[in-house]
C-alpha cells in the first residue's frame, strides 16, 4: 500500500458526515429572533415556492429497547402513554401547520409521505389512523409518488402489514442491519430470520407496489469477510428492491449508549472498505446498480433509471426521487427543506416542542439561509455523492462561475486522490474512478468550507 493511500485511509476514520444536508446542522443558527413571527415565517417560505414538489416526513421518536448501532433521535419506554402524549402534540403541531396553510390560502403539493423514527410501527391502529385522517386536510394519498414507512420486524405481526397497506402504504423499509446473530447480540438487536419471512410472504410483497427496502450497516463489531458474506447472501435471497448499506456512524459524544459495544471488536478502516466491497460484488452480480455513495437499487427500480440519468436526489431518507425537491417535516428534531434555499429544524427536546405548541408556535428552533456559495457547494457535494462525478460545465452555466478558478483551493487538496487515479480530472467534470468510489465521502467534504474552517 502507498504511503499516500495510506494517508487517505488515515483521513478516512474522521467520519465525514453523510451530507443529507449541507451545511451540515453544527453549523446552522441556533438563535431564532425574539422578534422572528416562526408561524409566518413558515407560511411565506411556503408561499414562495407553493408551485413544488414536497415530502412530508413524520418523526415518531418512540423505541421499545435501545440498539446500541444507533444515532437517530430516539425516545426508549415500554409505556404507551408515553406515546400517547407525544401523539397528542404530534396533532397539535399539524393543526398549527394546516392554520398557516389556510392563512396563507397555499397548501404545499405532496407528493411523497414517510412515516420514520424511533419506530413509527409504535403507534397502534387508532392512532395510526388519526394521524393519517388529520393529514388528509392537505394531502391527498390516491396522488402520492411513495407512501412509506420504517419497519420494526421485531414488534409487529402480519396484520399490521395488510393495515398498512390498506392505509395507503406502498413502499416498507425493514431494519435489518445484520444477519449474523453473534454481531446482532454485540448491538442489542437480536433478530431472528424468520421475523423478516413471515412480514415478507409473497401476498404480503405484493401488496406494495413501489418495494421492499433493507437498511444494513457495515463496520459492526465482529464483522468480518466470512460472516458478513454470509449477510449479503441472504439478503440478496430476501430480494430487497432497495438497499442502504451504511457505514455505522460512531459518535458516542451525542450517542453514548455506543460505548456499550465492545470496542475492540470494531472493524478498522481498511477492513471497512473491504466489508462494503465485499458487498458490492455480490449485489452488482445479482442485478444491483450502485445508487451513490452507500445504496444499491434493482436494476429494475425505476430510481435506477433516474441515477443513469442523473436525476435522482439524496436526503435523510437515503436516495430518493429528484421529482420533490422540499420537505417538510412533523415531530422532535424533524427537518425542513424549502426550495433548497433554506433549511430548519425543529427542537429535540420533549419539554421544549410542548411549550412552544402550547404556545401556539411551530417548534422549529434551528435554522440555515443558504447563501449563493452554499447552494453551488450543496449541489457538487451531493453531485460526488450521489454520481461520483461533477459536470463543471454545468455547474459554470447554472451559477455563472468558473469552476476550476472558483475551486482553485479545493482542487489543490486532492492532489493525493490524483496521485493514486482516484480521481480524473478534465476540462470538462472532475471524476471519481471506480477505485475511488468509496473515498467519495471524504472527497466530497475537500468542498465544505464550513468543515475546512474548523480543521
Amino acid at each position: 500500500m502507498s504511503e499516500n493511500l495510506k494517508t487517505i485511509l488515515e483521513e478516512s476514520k474522521k467520519d465525514a458526515y453523510m451530507y443529507v444536508e449541507f451545511p451540515h446542522k453544527k453549523f446552522w443558527n441556533n438563535n431564532l429572533r425574539n422578534d422572528l413571527n416562526i408561524n409566518d415565517y413558515f407560511g411565506e417560505s411556503i408561499m414562495n415556492s407553493k408551485d413544488k414538489s414536497y415530502l412530508y416526513y413524520i418523526h415518531i421518536p418512540h423505541c421499545h429497547t435501545q440498539c446500541l448501532y444507533c444515532t437517530c433521535h430516539v425516545e426508549i419506554t415500554k409505556d404507551y402513554n408515553v406515546v400517547k402524549r407525544y401523539f397528542d402534540f404530534l396533532i397539535k403541531e399539524i393543526d398549527i401547520q394546516i392554520n398557516i396553510f389556510k392563512k396563507y390560502k397555499v397548501y404545499p403539493k405532496i407528493t411523497d409521505l414517510h412515516y420514520g423514527g424511533g419506530s413509527p410501527t409504535f403507534l397502534k391502529k387508532d392512532e395510526f389512523d388519526k394521524l393519517n385522517d388529520k393529514l388528509k386536510n392537505f394531502v391527498d394519498f390516491s396522488k402520492l409518488n411513495e407512501c412509506s414507512i420504517e419497519i420494526d420486524p421485531r414488534r409487529i405481526r402480519e396484520d399490521m402489514m395488510h393495515f398498512y397497506h390498506s392505509r395507503g402504504i406502498n413502499r416498507v423499509s425493514f431494519g435489518v442491519q445484520e444477519f449474523d446473530k453473534s454481531v446482532q447480540k454485540m448491538i442489542a438487536r437480536v433478530q431472528p430470520e424468520f421475523l423478516l419471512e413471515r412480514l415478507l410472504t409473497k401476498e404480503i410483497r405484493d401488496k406494495f407496489r413501489n418495494g421492499i427496502n433493507f437498511d444494513l450497516i457495515c463496520g459492526l463489531p465482529g464483522q468480518n469477510l466470512e460472516n458478513f458474506e454470509v449477510t449479503i447472501k441472504k439478503t440478496i435471497e430476501f430480494s430487497p428492491d432497495r438497499i442502504c448499506l451504511n457505514y455505522l456512524h460512531v459518535s458516542p459524544k451525542f450517542h453514548p449508549h455506543q460505548l456499550k459495544m465492545p470496542k475492540d471488536m470494531l472493524p478498522d478502516e481498511v477492513k471497512r472498505k473491504e466489508l462494503f466491497k465485499l458487498a458490492e460484488e455480490f449485489l452488482l452480480k445479482n442485478n444491483y446498480i450502485r445508487a451513490g455513495y452507500d445504496h444499491f437499487v434493482k436494476n429494475n427500480d425505476y430510481l435506477a433509471e433516474e441515477i443513469k440519468q442523473n436525476q435522482a436526489s439524496w436526503n435523510r431518507l437515503g436516495i430518493v426521487t429528484g421529482k420533490y425537491t422540499n420537505t417538510i417535516g412533523a415531530g422532535v428534531s424533524a427537518t425542513c427543506k424549502i426550495e433548497g434555499k433554506l433549511y430548519y429544524q425543529n427542537c429535540f427536546e420533549n419539554n421544549v416542542y410542548e411549550d412552544r405548541l402550547n404556545k401556539n408556535l411551530l417548534p422549529i428552533t434551528k435554522y440555515h439561509s443558504l447563501s449563493k456559495d452554499d447552494q453551488i457547494r450543496e449541489k457538487i457535494i451531493k453531485d460526488i455523492r450521489l454520481f461520483f462525478s461533477i459536470n463543471k460545465i454545468s455547474i459554470n452555466n447554472e451559477y455563472q462561475i468558473n469552476f476550476d478558478q472558483y475551486f482553485k483551493d479545493e482542487i489543490n487538496s486532492l492532489n493525493l486522490f490524483f496521485d493514486e487515479k482516484l480521481i480524473e480530472n478534465t476540462s470538462k467534470d472532475l471524476k471519481i474512478t471506480k477505485q475511488g468510489e468509496v473515498f467519495s465521502n471524504l472527497i466530497a467534504s475537500k468542498f465544505d468550507n464550513y468543515l475546512n474552517k474548523i480543521n
